[in-house]
């Protein structure tokens, strides 16, 4: 594929421009509160709680053209670095199950609890403490193959062996079909095993078959299991996450299971081709309130049920259950950060202004993107205002498809944001390899695209500045729209401003014509991304750039054969010329409702409820592969400066440092 973007980088570096052109000519079920009248503080009663509320979970299903694809799959994600604890846990005990008034009655206490929800919450670290789980299940049958099983459980590592033996060859005594219930095939293989490196290497690789992700505010953490068969796997691990806010605990525990074991017309069969497949058995949300002003143990070895998706939309517990602990523990103070407190992992990229690093955050081990900007420079060049923008959007923003600020702070001479750390990579890098994506793939991206843009107009924002190159794709294969130094605030519906800026191939005809623009201008660039996502190139796009500006003024739009019709009818409406007749003028429901997606659940879209249709080859929190080499060769350092800043000029930087729900101010 012709390497256009490469091109127009360079032709804008000879004549001396910049490629962002300044100027040329839901609501979750109840929240866990510490502060309410209610009796839910007790660990006990938070288990009862959980265990049996039903958080109104979607499919996790693929986005498609024709309906919803019910299937449901695990991916490898970002590792966090986790310490192994020893803390004993054999005082825990299964609850039994409750009834069904017990059940109406958590619920009902539980909800009462969204009346006592504070407003701020002090910044922390939450700890969450895995020991072991209990009755795993698979969804679904496995082929009684006893010589495979047999295979695997030669490869057996950390378990009893014996046990492993009887309960396989018991299952193929009993077998009356050969088929194996979904209870008993976790029984007949091992949390982990360990492969050969050769004939003569038998130390092998351990390689898990089940295993756990921990999400907290789009932290992930993989836990891998210590001992035990699938059934009844140890985990013995703490994991910890750098707390700024309210949220939601998302724990998720997968299988992976070889192909040759799963039936051939198993919707869980996702991808033949690939040797083995990451089923999702169950999962675990406890929506948290961080309201504490102290140290607190907020459950204490208690076993919380599992749960997954019924066919109904609602989640239903399906067996099984997981041995955990929660503390919180609030920071002492709100004191600003320094970069003393992290440990500089590798440069992923650089600019005119400053340079992104991935750092390491010491106390927590969480792995953050770091963005330094030198304030002398953007002094210069008068960019202040567009990065104290960029740092408002980013504390306002909270949208599953946005990449979001954990914290920021500054030094005399430097401005430091601390981002979500994305290493899937940038749509631009995966589109130029691939050349197009295909329709469901397209509408996948375009849909949480959609959500995002509709989140910062809900905040009277405006993007500007929508590109392949903004937007990165996270370890499972959703969207992170990132970089929002571009953006204006303050732009109600029909407001209007004139600044001219954003990217060539992108610009609106009417920011060409220098007419005002209004946020519609958005919708514009969301029709050329979907148009280049489809055919590989922007519909207007020329090498030469003037030439380019004035195909967007007047040329006809062009779409090849064989064209899907109701991507071509949403395209001719995102890309009318007269932004006052333009899809989404009149706001993002317009477009939502387009036959385009008339397929799309919207809540569960808004609940990363949808399988993505690609998973970047990530292989954890430290993989920097899909970020450039000429970046991550280089030493990282925080350059030391001296530039000369008057005290009015640092005064422009007050109120800059953020450590979560609450700001700091002058001087910070």
């Amino acid at each position: 594929m012709l390497s256009w973007k490469k091109k127009i980088k360079d032709h804008m570096k000879k004549d001396g421009s910049k490629e962002n052109l300044a100027n040329p000519t839901e609501s979750l079920s109840p929240v866990i509160s510490s502060n309410s009248k209610n009796s839910l503080n007790s660990s006990a009663n938070l288990t009862d709680a959980v265990n049996n509320l039903s958080l109104n979970d979607q499919h996790s299903n693929t986005i498609t053209g024709n309906g919803p694809n019910k299937s449901t799959s695990g991916d490898d994600v970002n590792t966090a670095n986790n310490s192994t604890i020893s803390e004993h846990h054999g005082e825990a005990s299964s609850k039994s199950d409750s009834t069904a008034a017990a059940a109406a009655a958590a619920a009902a206490a539980a909800a009462s609890l969204v009346n006592d929800i504070a407003t701020t919450v002090r910044p922390g670290c939450l700890t969450v403490k895995l020991y072991s789980g209990k009755d795993f299940k698979l969804p679904f049958e496995l082929i009684l193959n006893d010589f495979i099983l047999q295979k695997i459980a030669s490869c057996a590592d950390d378990c009893d062996k014996e046990l492993l033996a009887r309960n396989i060859k018991q299952s193929v005594e009993d077998a009356q079909v050969d088929l194996l219930s979904g209870e008993l095939g976790t029984q007949c293989l091992p949390a982990i095993v360990s492969v050969p490196n050769s004939s003569d290497d038998q130390s092998g690789v351990r390689n898990p078959l089940v295993y756990i992700t921990v999400e907290f505010d789009k932290n992930v953490s993989l836990v891998q299991p210590s001992s035990g068969l699938i059934a009844n796997p140890d985990f013995n691990n703490v994991s910890s996450f750098d707390v700024n806010g309210n949220g939601l605990l998302i724990i998720q525990i997968f299988v992976k299971i070889p192909n040759i074991l799963i039936p051939k017309k198993s919707t869980y069969l996702l991808n033949p081709k690939a040797p083995s497949q990451d089923i999702l058995i169950g999962s675990i949300k406890i929506p948290l309130n961080l309201n504490y002003t102290s140290k607190e143990r907020i459950l204490d070895h208690e076993w919380l049920n599992l749960t997954l998706p019924s066919d109904t939309g609602s989640t239903t517990t399906i067996g099984g259950a997981l041995n955990l602990t929660i503390e919180f523990r609030p920071n002492k103070s709100n004191k600003s950060l320094t970069i003393d407190d992290f440990d500089l992992l590798k440069v992923i990229g650089k600019g005119s202004f400053g340079k992104v690093m991935q750092v390491r955050k010491k106390d927590t081990q969480r792995v953050y993107a770091l963005k330094s900007i030198r304030k002398a420079h953007i002094v210069a060049k008068l960019e202040v205002t567009h990065t104290l923008a960029e740092r408002n959007v980013l504390v306002e923003v909270n949208n599953p498809f946005i990449v979001s600020v954990k914290f920021c702070f500054q030094s005399p001479d430097k401005l430091y944001f601390v981002l979500d750390f994305i290493n899937g990579g940038e749509l631009f890098h995966h589109l130029q390899r691939e050349g197009r994506f295909s329709l469901d793939r397209s509408r996948f991206y375009i849909c949480e695209l959609l959500s995002a843009i509709e989140h910062l107009h809900s905040l009277d924002v405006i993007y500007r500045d929508l590109k392949p190159e903004n937007i990165l794709l996270d370890y499972q294969g959703h969207i992170a729209l990132c970089d929002f130094g571009l953006c204006k605030m303050d732009m109600k519906l029909t407001d209007r401003t004139d600044t001219f800026c954003g990217t060539p191939e992108y610009l609106a005809p009417e920011l060409l014509l220098g007419q005002g623009y209004t946020r519609s201008v958005d919708w514009w660039t969301l029709g050329i991304l979907l148009y280049e996502m489809l055919t590989g190139l922007p519909p207007f796009y020329d090498e030469n750039i003037p030439r380019m500006y004035k195909k967007i003024l007047g040329d006809t739009l062009k779409f090849p054969e064989m064209f899907d019709l109701q991507a071509k009818d949403l395209l001719v409406k995102l890309l009318d010329r007269n932004p006052d007749k333009r899809l989404g003028v009149k706001g993002s429901d317009e477009i939502k409702q387009h036959p385009f997606f008339k397929d799309v659940d919207w809540v569960k879209l808004n609940n990363r409820g949808y399988v993505p249709p690609f998973k970047p080859p990530v292989s954890g929190a430290f993989d920097t592969k899909n970020f450039d080499s000429e970046f991550t060769s280089e030493i990282p350092a925080d350059s030391v400066v001296n530039d000369h800043l008057t005290r009015s000029m640092q005064k422009q930087f007050e109120g800059w440092t953020y450590v979560g729900e609450s700001k700091l101010n002058a001087g910070n």
